[in-house]
Formats: structure tokens, sequence, C-alpha cells
């Protein structure tokens, strides 16, 4: 009999001293985890403190430290290294897991060999009225579950042939590594989504000027960040194509039926 997939989380750290013990204990609660991936990203408060807390308290967890602060990207992929499960889920230090969040992704990840990613049902948490009131705010939440990084369960094998969360600088300054990312998804791959029916989910904590804020402002308001130029939005578009390529590549790679070993010798004119 074949051994059931495991499951990791990463989650990535961020002077979250306030929030973090809360999200770990949200994905402990899930039967489907392994392990859990902390990925302390340069702080300047008590959370690598309190990392090393928890992985003291719960042998699941288990504590990385980034010499210097490198963004998120860096600081999921670097969890999603360490793992060495058959699927991996990303969670915002500042966000938690409903009860049984991650079984129907689970499920899907398991049964269905073509989808290389679900997305969990994003839940907004002390949101301002100005936005939930809005008579728009579902379509732009639509957007966000679509494009932020804390709700994404990859399979892993798929994860890696991206690349991973794209780390260019561009997006260290703006955001929207992982919106980069889940573009490409859909666009070489299935993506799998749990929005419909009242399915548990990720609760997404609203704090100033996180991403979901920036968006929103824009889909609902039409206010796009000054600096951000359509040269930018055409950048953000190419690391979206290299994606693709690289998904596309291994694709056809897999295609192949021939293996072994075959001498290649170069012949100059």
């Amino acid at each position: 009999m074949n051994p059931q997939p495991t499951l990791d989380v990463v989650i990535p750290c961020y002077n979250a001293a306030a929030t973090l013990q809360e999200a770990v204990e949200s994905a402990l609660c899930q039967p489907e985890v392994g392990r859990i991936w902390l990925v302390d990203d340069g702080s300047q408060d008590e959370t690598p403190q309190l990392m090393a807390d928890l992985a003291a308290r719960y042998p699941q967890v288990a504590a990385e430290y980034l010499p210097r602060n490198g963004g998120v990207a860096l600081a999921r992929n670097w969890g999603a290294l360490q793992s060495g499960a058959d699927f991996v889920a990303f969670l915002d230090a500042d966000d938690a897991y409903e009860r049984d969040a991650l079984a129907a992704a689970y499920m899907a990840l398991q049964q269905f060999d073509y989808v290389g990613l679900v997305r969990l049902a994003l839940i907004p948490w002390g949101f301002p009225e100005h936005y939930t009131g809005h008579e728009a705010f579902n379509r732009g939440w639509l957007h966000l579950a679509m494009t932020v990084g804390g709700n994404m369960v990859f399979r892993r094998s798929v994860f890696l042939a991206c690349g991973g969360f794209p780390q260019d600088d561009l997006f260290k300054r703006f955001g929207g590594e992982d919106g980069a990312l889940g573009i490409a998804m859909i666009r070489s791959s299935v993506v799998g989504t749990l929005f419909d029916g009242g399915a548990p989910g990720v609760r997404h904590r609203y704090r100033a000027g996180i991403h979901a804020e920036r968006l929103l402002d824009e889909v609902l308001f039409g206010r796009r960040p000054a600096a951000l130029s359509p040269e930018h939005i055409g950048e953000a578009e190419a690391v979206t194509e290299r994606i693709c390529r690289r998904l596309a590549e291994v694709k056809a790679h897999a295609a192949f039926e021939q293996n072994g070993v075959m001498p290649v010798s170069p012949v100059y004119a």
C-alpha cells in the first residue's frame, strides 16, 4: 500500500511576535499537517525568541533563521526547501486557519494529480467598513483571494518547478510576487479553489499597508500607488511569463518516453 502524502506548512515571520502564536496553533489543529516551518526574516522584535519557544514546546514546529531581511518570497522559499513533504501550504504569520481548513485541499491534491495548487477560502478579519461595505467588495475580495500567498496549498514538486516565489527586486519594493506566481499557475496548471459553500479557510487579518489594502484601494477606488509605473507592470508580466516557460519545459521533458544515458559528442566545423 502506498503511504499517504505528507503536508507541511511554511510560515514566514517578520516582526510577528503579536500574532505568530495564534497562526502556529491554528496550523497545529489541522490533522493533515506534518511539520510547521517558521522562517524568521531578520525580525527586530521578539519574534526569534518566540519561534524558539514554540519549537521547544511543539515537536511539529521547526524554526529557521535567515541572517538578514530578504523579503517574504525568500522566507517562503527557504521553508519549502527545508520541507520534504509532498504538499506545502503557506500561511502568513498574522493570519490563522479555521478548523479543518486544509482537509479539502489535501484531498483534492491527493485525488487529482493534475491539480498543482489549491487556494483556500479567504475570510476578511478586521477590515474597515469602507472596504467591506463597498458594493463591489465581493469582486475585489475574489481578486485578492486569487493573488495572495497565505491561502496557497501547493503540490511541492510543482512549486519547485516554478522556481518558488519570484525574488526580483520589483516585488521587494511593491509586493505582488504571490500574484505573479498565482497568475503563472492559472496559465500553466490547474488551480483548485475552495471559495464556495462556506468552506473553512484562512482568516486574513487587516493591518495598514498590507497587500490587501493596496489591491482593494485599486480595485474599489481606482487608487494605484504613484510609484508603480506601466514599466513596472510590464516587468511583473515578464516574471509571470518566465515562470510559465519553466513549467512548459518541465511538461515537455516529462512527456519523453525515453530514459537512460545518451553520449553526446560535440562536433566543431
